[in-house]
């Protein structure tokens, strides 16, 4: 049987007649304003679209740069990768307390290499290079989403920032965290605009999704939910806003297993805990805005985030009938979700108290950046031009620094190996210093010769901080490593020091022992004694050896300062007097 059309309602006034108050159609030959008006703004639609276009190609293009250019692992990929490659899924899972993520990154980078995709260094750079395409997808789809709008804030400041490129690609969870809490972000949202199980569930999955890839992603999930909640309570809708709270409910409770491996790993994170707080949380975020000036983040970051979030948060309390409800509403849940996120996650920063890098900011600047994409061009029209505008000169002035970034290698370690094997004899003896150099070292040297750090530990696949605790409680804990290389030297043969041992100058008298953890200057972080550790190294060179060679000087390497390795040779043995030290040629 077929079926008439359903004809759609007719109004009582003729859409051509004359709307009352107006004045009357103008002749041919006389500016109509409004018609005007509607042809500008269906130029500047164009230019938008046109605009989001040339930012997703050029931010694409960017990660295929990094994904040719990025090389080996550094020492920090390398230490998620060897997790996740141990012989069974027990021992990943109780190896995960050395890292910073859940389950679910490790997990991903074992099946991927488990499938062969991984075999390699490039096989587990292309894993990345997808996971950096998939963050730039989030974008665009949070963004349609959430009222169908245009991620131009999110891909000029977020997808075109070279450390959300260099690190979100890395073999690192931050990207996956970030793809995950924009999705999250999303769901939800659309969960909150009109309720239904298949709805709910999707937010749900999202959720745990994105507190399983990263532990501060907690506390963003955290600012989503509050800001769906606190949206159905306004309208009255108690029971949408307890499954907006379930949501949230089961994501936090899929974290109980990590609750007792991360209390016991307190016990050896205190070596690396600065007592970071909100104030460096904050100068961090300054940093990940990279190639720009701290004025174009106090102005373009910072003050887009404060308008972002009261006027979304006030959206929903005005009382203007030109703005539709389904705006106020969107409009107020990523106003709050934006100032719980940026409070949340700078309250994780102080209760971990571990160094804040700027690249933990990631997921967050990416929530920052679509909640400003949802907020800034619903607050006027005239909004749209400034974001327009906003997007063009972030991508003119960000694209020279990425460009060059992405063109970095993240570590000359194999580079510093490979030197070392073709020259080194299987009697030499090998520093590395500092000692978390050794992850890198450990995977791409290949030699014979004898290799060990300072101090000597016993394992090298992922960051021994435990290991690192207990040398901090012996006294002269780097030794039997001088012992050997007084062996070495005595024998004729040469001492190589991989990374960078500080050389004393003339008269300088040899530095004091710290007494053992947690009595030291900074009760148990480590820094003090790693320096220490080199200066007693360097002064035992310094005074002994007559021949100190530097073969890879780290301030002429074009990578990033985080794994710059130099390579020095040392020679000879003998005991003069110690006013005329060596310094390195």
């Amino acid at each position: 049987m077929n079926k008439e059309p359903i004809s759609k309602p007719h109004s009582n006034r003729d859409d051509n007649a004359q709307i009352p108050g107006k004045s009357e159609t103008p002749p041919d030959g006389c500016c109509n304003p409004k018609r005007t008006s509607t042809s500008f703004w269906r130029k500047i639609s164009l230019a938008e679209w046109s605009v989001a276009g040339l930012l997703t190609v050029a931010a694409a293009c960017l990660h295929w740069v990094y994904f040719r250019h990025a090389g080996v692992l550094w020492r920090d990929e390398t230490g998620i990768v060897n997790i996740a490659l141990l012989p069974s899924w027990g021992e990943v899972w109780k190896t995960l307390p050395h890292d910073h993520c859940p389950i679910l990154f490790p997990a991903l980078v074992r099946v991927w290499s488990k499938a062969g995709a991984g075999a390699t260094d490039q096989g587990l750079r292309m894993l990345g290079l997808g996971i950096g395409l998939a963050v730039l997808a989030a974008f665009w789809i949070t963004n349609r989403m959430m009222g169908r709008g245009l991620p131009l804030f999110s891909l000029s400041l977020a997808a075109l920032n070279f450390t959300v490129i260099t690190f979100g690609d890395s073999l690192r969870a931050y990207g996956l965290a970030t793809a995950c809490i924009l999705l999250t972000l999303g769901l939800v949202w659309r969960f909150t605009e009109l309720p239904g199980w298949r709805r709910g569930l999707l937010a749900g999955f999202a959720a745990v999704l994105s507190v399983q890839t990263l532990y501060q992603n907690a506390f963003l999930v955290l600012a989503v939910c509050v800001a769906g909640i606190v949206l159905c309570i306004s309208r009255r809708q108690y029971r949408p806003a307890m499954a907006v709270l379930s949501i949230g409910f089961v994501a936090a409770l899929s974290l109980t297993p990590y609750i007792k491996p991360l209390l016991d790993a307190q016990s050896w994170w205190v070596v690396s805990k600065t007592g970071d707080g909100f104030h460096v949380f904050l100068d961090r975020m300054i940093q990940i805005t990279g190639g720009f000036s701290s004025i174009w983040f106090y102005y373009v970051w910072f003050v887009s985030v404060i308008i972002a979030a009261v006027l979304g948060i006030g959206q929903f309390f005005r009382a203007a009938a030109t703005v539709l409800k389904e705006s106020r509403d969107v409009c107020f849940f990523a106003g709050v979700a934006l100032a719980a996120g940026f409070a949340g996650y700078g309250i994780f920063f102080k209760l971990a108290g571990l160094p804040v890098q700027p690249w933990y900011c990631i997921p967050l600047i990416g929530l920052i950046a679509v909640c400003c994409d949802v907020i800034l061009p619903r607050m006027h029209q005239s909004m749209r031009l400034g974001v327009l505008v906003v997007a063009v000169v972030s991508f003119l002035l960000a694209w020279p620094t990425t460009y060059s970034n992405t063109q970095q290698r993240r570590t000359n370690g194999d580079q510093v190996a490979a030197t070392l094997a073709q020259n080194i004899s299987p009697d030499d003896f090998v520093i590395v210093h500092p000692w978390y150099y050794g992850l890198t070292f450990a995977r791409y040297y290949h030699g014979s010769a004898v290799w060990k750090t300072l101090p000597p530990l016993e394992d090298y696949r992922f960051h021994r901080y435990d290991l690192i605790k207990q040398e901090l409680q012996m006294t002269n804990a780097i030794q039997p490593v001088l012992g050997n290389v007084e062996v070495a030297l005595r024998s004729g043969h040469r001492v190589w020091i991989v990374g960078e041992v500080p050389m004393p100058k003339p008269n300088t008298p040899p530095p004091v022992d710290l007494p053992p953890a947690p009595n030291g200057p900074a009760g148990w972080l480590d820094v003090p004694y790693t320096r220490v550790w080199g200066l007693k190294l360097g002064y035992v060179l310094a005074s002994h050896t007559t021949n100190i060679t530097r073969l890879v000087n780290p301030s002429t390497n074009a990578l990033e300062p985080w794994e710059d390795i130099g390579l020095t040779v040392v020679s000879g043995w003998n005991d003069p007097a110690l006013t005329n030290l060596p310094q390195p040629k």
